[in-house]
Parts: structure tokens; sequence; C-alpha cells
């Protein structure tokens, strides 16, 4: 192999290796502006109230709030002390719920509710199941309530205490996992005597 030959090579090795660092630089710089897009407010509203409609045209749920502020880039909108209820495919109302604060997903699937989270079964019977915690995300398009959260789940008979929770609201099916204690309540199913 000739010298000229070897240099060439050499030369092309090393075109080749600044333009690959020269595009992976680019890369990383588009990416990291794409994610800094400045979040800004865009438009606030006040006494809000909101239907979502799942893809057959039915109501799935439906947001109460004083205050709204929807967010640039797809932030998606902050909600104050906002007011959750979730309708089964008849359109009855099967759970509500309330936090201090939401933040509803750009796409209106993926709801945040944060901060002294109350989510409750619709009293339909004697003993609705009431669920608390400080953070837990409602998912319309599969019906999911779930936290990676301490909660705690009360029927009334049975006090459990669980570090993650998934619910499927549609079916009930509730999935406590990861720490998870219950505390049965003897004192509500004791029978009364009378004198």
């Amino acid at each position: 192999m000739s010298i000229k030959n070897l240099i060439t090579i050499i030369i092309l090795s090393l075109l080749a290796i600044a333009s690959y660092l020269f595009l992976k630089s680019l890369t990383s710089e588009t990416v990291e502006k794409d994610n800094n897009k400045e979040k800004k407010a865009v438009a606030t509203a006040y006494g809000v109230t909101t239907r979502y409609f799942n893809e057959k045209n039915q109501l799935q749920y439906k947001l109460i709030s004083p205050k709204a502020i929807e967010y640039s880039n797809n932030y998606g909108t902050e909600l104050a002390k906002p007011d959750l209820i979730v309708f089964d495919e008849a359109m009855v109302k099967i759970w509500k719920g309330n936090s201090d604060k939401g933040i509803i997903s750009s796409n209106k699937d993926h709801l945040l509710l944060k901060n002294n989270v109350k989510i409750i079964e619709m009293p339909f019977g004697n003993k609705p199941t009431h669920i608390t915690g400080e953070a837990m995300t409602y998912q319309a398009k599969k019906s999911l309530l779930t936290s990676n959260l301490p909660v705690k789940i009360d029927d009334g008979i049975v006090m459990q205490l669980s570090d993650k929770l998934t619910l499927d609201t549609k079916t009930k099916k509730l999935n406590a996992r990861k720490k998870v204690r219950a505390i049965y309540n003897t004192d509500k199913n004791k029978v009364k005597m009378k004198d």
C-alpha cells in the first residue's frame, strides 16, 4: 500500500468521525431545545365544568373546577380543587373524587389528582369504598385509577394501607400492592344487642 493511499484512508476516517460527532452534538441540542419549551399560561377560566367523551361518544367523566389554567406547548391544564365524576357505559355515575390540585394532559386522557385526594365509590349500596392519598392518576381510556404513593382504602369493613394501587373503575377490581396492611373493623360489624 502506498503512503498516498494510507493518507487518503486516514483523512476519510477522520472526516467520518468528525461528521458523526458533529451530527451527535446537533441532535442533543435539538432534543434539549424541544424539552425546554417555555411553559406559558395561555388561558385562565373560572367556574369550569367540562365533560369528556370516549370514542363511542359516551360520557366518560366530568370535571368541575373553580379555576383552570391552560398552558402552551402541550403542558396540559392545571385545575384548582377539581371535582371528578366517572361514568360507566350506561352513563351512570360510578365514582367521584376531589383533590386540592389537578393536572390534565393535553390529550385529556390522564388526570393527575394531587394533595388530599379523596375518591369515593358512588353510594349505590350501604358501604361505598373510600380511597384517600396524596396523588392518584385517572387514565380515562383504560378506566384505571393508579397511585405509586401510599393510599388508604376503606370499605367500612376492612381498612387497607398500601404503597401502590390500581383500580379498574368499571369492574371495581382493586389491586393493592407493595407493603399492604389491612385492619378488620370489628366495631362496625358487631350486632347491636337490644335490652
